[in-house]
């Protein structure tokens, strides 16, 4: 069903749209570049610094592995010597392995660094249309990137967070490079849980389909050891059959593409209500006109992180097409998310809505008083009760048939005769 626009916003004609990519059914979004086919110059010159790279990360291996051989062999004497001194003073090794060693107290952080940020916007500079060179080189070469001020450097680092952001909510301009992003991201994918199965012991299945028919990528499916068997025992399901059902929803039936009022009015809801029973562990609904008590109160379940600036009320009740996806945004990335008050939480809240209802405040929405309170109304048929009789059920009766107190017995009758 396609969803029905505002009457401010001029109408498309879907069909008659340029639907032929992902990039063209997004306009709105940005677009990752594509890079242009290279010269016979570049060629050649990509060419040579391909074989300049192979000599010096072959020299680079060899000095690698003689440094590594003389510490190796420093080791040694270290070890020998510890063995020495545990000897002499009458303590273990490890006591004096650990009165020599320090201990690591600090991570190695995995947030942008100005080295890369200094390379990104190099990069920036010289593939305006040229080949890309070595970019160390060019940056130990440009006087106007060293010595640097924090501020300076904090500007190249938020560049280079900001270029990173955009890289991953952009869209892909062809159909080919789309499905080469999702085969080598699906194929990271795999062997993490191929991993985390062998660490853990976690059992995972993951089914992934195109989203729309003039997409490349293919159903596909992956699975830890034996899970499968649970489609096909419990389900009587085999794993290509849900793989070709998923690709025939996800391009006939899926969900609208477009980032309208009403998908993301949809889509909102959806995600509160199942975050919402997920929380609780059964099926239910929000109640936002009484969420203070039919939620908070009685369940005990709050929402934390709501976006600020959006009242909070239904998804269907708000037409800003922003909010609606800040909302989204927030519920899916999980800086929106229900959980489970504590109980010093529920009495804290409990007592809070006491003392407003002692002041008069009203802390539950009243409901509708119907128009006709207080006339009697009679119920549907109120006036037959006086007449309904009770049914007798067929068949045989379940009491026993009356027989007589004495029996006459045959040999009883023909005494009698005889008298």
């Amino acid at each position: 069903m396609i969803a029905q626009h505002s009457s401010a916003a001029p109408r498309v004609d879907l069909a008659e749209a340029n639907n032929s990519s992902w990039a063209a059914r997004n306009p709105d979004r940005p677009v990752l570049a594509s890079r242009e086919p290279l010269t016979t110059a570049q060629k050649a010159c990509a060419k040579a610094q391909r074989a300049s790279r192979k000599i010096t990360s072959q020299q680079r291996k060899e000095a690698e592995d003689m440094l590594n051989s003389a510490i190796q062999q420093m080791l040694a004497k270290e070890a020998q010597k510890v063995n020495n001194i545990a000897l002499e003073h009458g303590v273990t090794v490890e006591k004096v392995k650990k009165l020599m060693g320090g201990i690591k107290n600090y991570k190695s952080s995995h947030s942008a660094q100005l080295e890369n940020a200094l390379m990104h916007a190099k990069a920036e500079q010289v593939n305006k249309g040229e080949f890309l060179c070595d970019l160390r080189m060019l940056v130990k070469e440009d006087t106007a990137m060293q010595n640097l001020t924090e501020g300076e450097k904090q500007q190249y680092i938020d560049n280079l967070i900001e270029h990173r952001a955009m890289q991953n909510m952009s869209v892909h301009a062809t159909n080919a490079s789309a499905a080469r992003d999702v085969q080598s991201t699906l194929d990271n994918v795999f062997k993490m849980l191929d991993s985390l199965a062998v660490r853990t012991r976690i059992y995972a299945c993951v089914f992934a389909s195109r989203g729309h028919v003039y997409d490349t990528a293919q159903a596909t499916w992956f699975r830890t050891d034996n899970v499968m068997d649970f489609w096909e025992d419990v389900l009587q399901m085999e794993a290509d059959e849900i793989a070709r059902k998923l690709e025939q929803w996800a391009c006939m039936a899926g969900l609208d593409e477009c980032e309208t009022v009403q998908n993301m009015q949809r889509v909102c809801t959806r995600l509160l209500n199942s975050g919402l029973s997920t929380c609780f562990r059964r099926d239910i609904r929000i109640n936002y006109a009484s969420f203070n008590t039919a939620i908070k109160e009685k369940l005990g379940i709050d929402l934390r992180g709501w976006p600020e600036g959006i009242p909070f009320q239904s998804p269907t009740s708000l037409n800003d097409l922003n909010s609606l996806l800040k909302v989204r945004c927030a519920l899916k990335d999980g800086s929106c998310h229900w959980f489970r008050m504590s109980p010093r939480q529920c009495e804290e809240y409990n007592a809070l809505l006491d003392a407003r209802r002692k002041k008069g405040e009203v802390v539950t929405k009243p409901r509708k008083k119907r128009s006709d309170a207080g006339i009697p109304r009679k119920r549907k048929g109120k006036e037959n009760l006086h007449r309904r009789k009770r049914a007798r059920a067929p068949g045989p009766s379940m009491q026993a048939p009356k027989s007589a107190e004495f029996v006459c017995t045959s040999e009883e009758e023909s005494s009698e005769d005889e008298a």
